[in-house]
C-alpha cells in the first residue's frame, strides 16, 4: 500500500465539529486508518523521541525512555503510543505519541479535562509538555506526569474477585467527575483549550448528539445491519423535538471511563486516564457509554456506587436507553470500518455482540 497523502489528511481530522465518537467519525478512511494507526509503534525511534521531547521540555529533561512494550497497560489503547521515560531528576514521565506526520488537535482539550478533574479532587496527571505537529516528519506529542496503579482491566484478570468491590469505587469516581461544569456540548473547541477553557462546540446537547449520525446511519446501511426504515426511524428518534435531550447543563464527560482507562491499588479508583474522546455533555451520556464496553450485569454495582453520590435523574431510564443506542450506533460503525483493514476473529466477534445490542436496542424502541 503507498503511504497516503498525509496533508489531506489533516486538513479534517483535527476538526470535531461533526463528530459524537472521534475514533468512529474521524475523516479517515478506514484503508488509511489501518496505515496510520496499525503501525502507530514504529513511527520513530527511541532517539527521536528523546530529542523531540527535550526541545520542548524546558528544565528537568529527558533522560531515557524504557524499552517498547506492547504489552503493558500504557499500550492498552488504540490510537497514540505510549512510552514511559525518566527524567534527569528521576521522575517518571508518560509520553503519548501521535504518529509522525498526523496531527493531533486535541491534546490541549485532553490536558485541560485532566487539570479540571484535579482541580475537583479528582485522581488524574498533570502535564509537562504539548507538542503540536508542525509539518513533514514531525509528531505531536503529550508529556504527562506517571500516575500510581494498576489498571483495572489488568487488575482484574490477575484479581477478578475484587470485582464486586471496584464496580461501586469506579460508579462514585464517575459521578465526582460529573460535579465538573463546563461551557458547550460535544467535543471541545482544542484552539480555546490553548487558553485554559473547555468550550464544546456546539449549543445545545441535541446537536452533539446528531453530530456524525447520518455518517453512523449511510455505513450502517451500506453494510445491511440496518434497513432504510430503520434508518429513518433512528433519525426521527434523535430529532429535535424529543424533549429528552433538552439539557441545560453541560458537564465533563470522559466519554471512554473503561477499565483500562482507570487506575487502581485493589480498593479505589487510584487514577483517571486517556481523555481523548472527552466532551461537554450530560451524565447520563458518559453512564451510557460506559454500558457498552462490558456485559449488561456490571451495571448494577456500577450504580450502585454512582447513586451513593449523586441524584437520579429525572426520566433515567429511558435516557439511558436513549443514549446507549446512540453510543452503540457508532460503535457498531467503527468495528466495522476497522475490520476493513483489521480482519481479526476478536474484530468479528465484536461485531456480532455489537449487532445484538444493537437488536436489543433499536427493540426497546420498536424499531
Amino acid at each position: 500500500m503507498t503511504r497516503p497523502d498525509m496533508d489531506k489528511i489533516n486538513v479534517g481530522i483535527a476538526d470535531r465539529q461533526d463528530i459524537f465518537y472521534w475514533q468512529t467519525d474521524r475523516a479517515v478512511d478506514p484503508e488509511q486508518a489501518g496505515h496510520i494507526w496499525a503501525d502507530r509503534h514504529r513511527y520513530f525511534t527511541d532517539e527521536e523521541l528523546v530529542v523531540a521531547v527535550n526541545g520542548v521540555i524546558r528544565e528537568d529533561k529527558l533522560a531515557r525512555v524504557e524499552p517498547l512494550d506492547l504489552e503493558a497497560q500504557t499500550n492498552l489503547g488504540n490510537v497514540n503510543s505510549v512510552r514511559v521515560g525518566e527524567l534527569v531528576s528521576g521522575k517518571e514521565v508518560i509520553i503519548r505519541c501521535h504518529p509522525k506526520g498526523l496531527k493531533n488537535g486535541y491534546f490541549h482539550s485532553e490536558s485541560v479535562a485532566a487539570n479540571k478533574a484535579i482541580e475537583a479532587g479528582l485522581p488524574s496527571y498533570d502535564t509537562l509538555a504539548v507538542h503540536d505537529y508542525e509539518g513533514g516528519d514531525d509528531f505531536a506529542f503529550q508529556v504527562i506526569e506517571k500516575l500510581s496503579g494498576t489498571a483495572i482491566k489488568k487488575w482484574l484478570e490477575l484479581h477478578p474477585d475484587d470485582e464486586a468491590k471496584l464496580l461501586p469505587q469506579i460508579g462514585k469516581m464517575m459521578a465526582r467527575l460529573h460535579q465538573v461544569q463546563v461551557d458547550g456540548f460535544g467535543p471541545f473547541n482544542n484552539e480555546r483549550a490553548k487558553l485554559g477553557e473547555l468550550v464544546g462546540l456546539h449549543q445545545t446537547f441535541g446537536d452533539a448528539v446528531r453530530a456524525g449520525l447520518p455518517f453512523n446511519l449511510e455505513v450502517l446501511t451500506k453494510e445491511g445491519v440496518l434497513t432504510a426504515e430503520q434508518a429513518q426511524s433512528v433519525t426521527t428518534l434523535y430529532g429535535s423535538g424529543n424533549s429528552l435531550l433538552d439539557v441545560q447543563q453541560a458537564i465533563l464527560v470522559h466519554n471512554d471511563f473503561a477499565d483500562w482507562n482507570l487506575l487502581t491499588d485493589g480498593d479505589d479508583v487510584t487514577g483517571i486516564i486517556d481523555w481523548d474522546e472527552c466532551v461537554g455533555g450530560d451524565p447520563v451520556s458518559d453512564i451510557a457509554c460506559w454500558s457498552t464496553f462490558f456485559d449488561p450485569q456490571r451495571l448494577k454495582g456500577f450504580l450502585d456506587g454512582y447513586w451513593q453520590i449523586a441524584d437520579k435523574p429525572e426520566h433515567f431510564d429511558e435516557r439511558f436507553e436513549l443514549l446507549r443506542l446512540r453510543y452503540v450506533l457508532s460503535k457498531m460503525t467503527l468495528r466495522i470500518r476497522r475490520y476493513s483493514w483489521e480482519k481479526t476473529d476478536f474484530m468479528k466477534d465484536k461485531i456480532e455482540v455489537g449487532k445484538v445490542h444493537l437488536a436489543q436496542s433499536l427493540g426497546h424502541f420498536d424499531i
